[in-house]
């Protein structure tokens, strides 16, 4: 029986950078939840985004952020991968050469960019995701012993924009994921999506074969390795639909929803035929 199901966000339940879910989303988890089935929202996102999004339900689920680097409840962080702190501003330098792109230097807290309290950056990153982000002039200035991800942010071409910086022989110790169609995540070499569901599930002492995951993206495939169902979207990226089990109907379309439904459908059966012998 599954007892545990992880799902990203951005792509897989939403639009990227929406703050509008279905609130039926919020009913099933806590259906699952009485029958025994946990749920992570589990995302590239800050957590500040991701409590605001989840908040009617956040007692009761746990968070997987900043692209696999911190894993927490609402009340406490259960671990969390920080980056070395002689790489990170290397990394700083090497991304403000970038021709277009904008940038922002995450802590398990808050965020911090150069782009401007004016700039589109600011405002996306505030307004759209709802991010906890402060501007500064300098961000090599702060404190550098508790950054969990450097993101690159760029409009239109963030592969082709980032392709120098990734085959960098200096940040080879580094993970470097794309990260839907505008971002690249820098985090620690151990750290990922993957590494994060392990670790929930061992918390938890659930087995991986009692697990599910849902993702659309490159960043979601270390996941699709620590779990017992891949599922994807149908708008996700090609790579995604050849690794999953299932693919279900697009963010749009309600796919994760209706496959919760099912799970949720199939357990509450299980249950029922178990209580009757």
């Amino acid at each position: 029986m599954i007892k545990l199901i992880a799902s990203d966000i951005d792509g897989t339940l939403v639009e990227e950078s929406s703050h509008n879910i279905n609130p039926e989303y919020f009913k099933v988890i806590e259906d699952l939840k009485e029958v025994g089935i946990r749920f992570c929202a589990c995302s590239g996102r800050q957590y500040a985004s991701m409590l605001d999004l989840f908040r009617p339900i956040a007692d009761d689920i746990f968070f997987i952020s900043g692209n696999g680097t911190v894993v927490r409840t609402k009340e406490r962080i259960l671990h969390s991968w920080l980056l070395d702190q002689e790489i990170i501003l290397p990394i700083i330098e090497a991304v403000r050469a970038i021709e277009g792109a904008d940038f922002m230097m995450e802590t398990p807290g808050t965020c911090y960019t150069e782009a401007g309290e004016n700039s589109r950056f600011f405002h996306l990153m505030r307004d759209s995701y709802h991010y906890d982000i402060q501007n500064v002039d300098d961000v090599a200035k702060l404190s550098l012993d508790n950054v969990t991800k450097i993101s690159i942010f760029h409009p239109t071409s963030i592969e082709a924009s980032t392709e120098q910086l990734r085959s960098d022989p200096r940040f080879a110790r580094l993970s470097k994921t794309i990260s839907g169609a505008w971002w690249l995540d820098i985090t620690a070499l151990e750290s990922g999506k993957g590494e994060a569901y392990a670790l929930l599930q061992e918390y938890l002492g659930i087995k991986k074969e009692e697990t599910v995951y849902f993702g659309d993206n490159l960043n979601d495939l270390s996941a699709f390795g620590e779990t017992g169902v891949a599922a994807t979207v149908a708008n996700a990226r090609p790579e995604m639909k050849e690794a999953a089990d299932i693919v279900e109907r697009s963010y749009a379309k309600m796919g994760v929803l209706r496959e919760l439904r099912n799970i949720l459908g199939h357990a509450r059966d299980y249950i029922a035929a178990n209580s009757n012998e």
